[in-house]
Parts: C-alpha cells; structure tokens; sequence
C-alpha cells in the first residue's frame, strides 16, 4: 500500500490523542502537571534519519518494547542522558539537581516512562483493531543516538525504507526536554491500520 500524507494526517491525529493521554498518565506519575507535546508525526527515509541519528552525539538511554496482539511492531523512546535525569528526580520526588549520575533509577524511570508511551500509543492505535495492544517489559539500552536507532534497525532485518518517527518535548515547570519516538509497525499491520483509518474517514 502507497502511504500518502492523507494517511499520515490521519496518524497524526491519533498519535496527538495518545500523547495527550500519555501526558495525563506521566503527571499522574510524576505528582506533577506535565506536558508532552508532539513536535512532529512524519514517515522518514531510513537512511536518511540513520544518517541524523549518527550525527547526534549525545549518549541516550533508550527503552525498546515488542508490541503484540492485534498491533505488531516495536516501539523505541530515546531520551538523552541529562533529560533522563530530571526525569528521575521528578519521579523520586527530589529537588532538581539531586540526580548526577545515570543508575538503575534513572533506568527504571526510562523503562516507566517507555511503558506510557507503549499503552498510550499502541492502545489508540490499536482501538481501530477492536482490541488492545500487549507491549512487552522495555529492554533498556544506553548509548549513543546512532548506535542505539541502529539495534533497532538490525533486529528488525529492515525490509521497509521508512519509518514512523514521533518527536515529542516534555514540559514540566521550567524544564523542557526533547525526545524520540520511532514506531516500526510491521507492513501487514501498517496496511491494514490504513485500510480501517480510509474506512472511518468515509463514513464520517
């Protein structure tokens, strides 16, 4: 199937609505009225954005989740090293600052973090199904941007040219922390997602 900026508007759309619901259920975590907000929804050329990842040398910790159930794919959230950390200290509830070196805490707050974004996304995604999605626990990777996006390349054996890349700003009070998100849905999945969002949009 040829997708078309028809069906990316319509993604576009429905990745918003799981942010928003992704941005109540991390206040919720954090004890704090947090935003994530949607930068960009856009399917990018592989190479391409293989390309803008090695030149972003930032060290990110990464949290990667299998998607299972009526949506198959993979979901990967990369946040860099420093952003990870503020995270952390709202989620321990300490004073900014208090977090100085990436642990296990701040690995677990990027696999809770991870965990969000998987139900948000992959449940509004996957409501045009009829059903739920079942991500998987996140495996948690740090590393470079590059060397990070590229794992998830190579486990795939990537047989499509594109990829869905989200791009998304947390706020909290005075910090503002940028992040990725790359959803790779498999192609019998991704067609048929497109197939029910045409359906919809016909019979509104």
């Amino acid at each position: 199937m040829q997708i078309t900026k028809e069906h990316i508007k319509m993604l576009d759309i429905i990745i918003k609505i799981s942010i928003d619901n992704a941005s109540r259920a991390f206040s919720k975590a954090i004890k704090h009225g947090a935003l994530i907000e949607l930068a960009r929804t856009e399917l990018v050329d592989v190479s391409e954005i293989t390309e803008e990842m090695n030149n972003d040398f930032r060290e990110m910790a990464g949290a990667m989740l299998q998607l299972n159930g009526a949506l198959k794919g993979k979901l990967l959230f990369m946040i860099p090293f420093d952003g990870a950390l503020v995270l952390q200290d709202y989620y321990m509830c300490s004073p900014q600052g208090t977090s100085t070196e990436f642990n296990e805490y701040t690995e677990a707050t990027v696999q809770e973090i991870g965990n969000i974004l998987a139900s948000s996304i992959g449940n509004s995604l996957a409501s045009d199904f009829g059903s739920t999605v079942l991500p998987t626990p996140p495996q948690i990777i740090c590393d470079f941007a590059g060397t990070i996006f590229s794992s998830l390349i190579l486990e795939e054996g990537m047989i499509q040219d594109k990829i869905l890349l989200i791009e998304a700003k947390f706020k909290i009070y005075h910090s503002e922390i940028d992040s990725y998100f790359f959803l790779l849905l498999d192609i019998d999945t991704m067609e048929e997602l497109l197939s029910k969002l045409e359906q919809s949009t016909r019979g509104t």
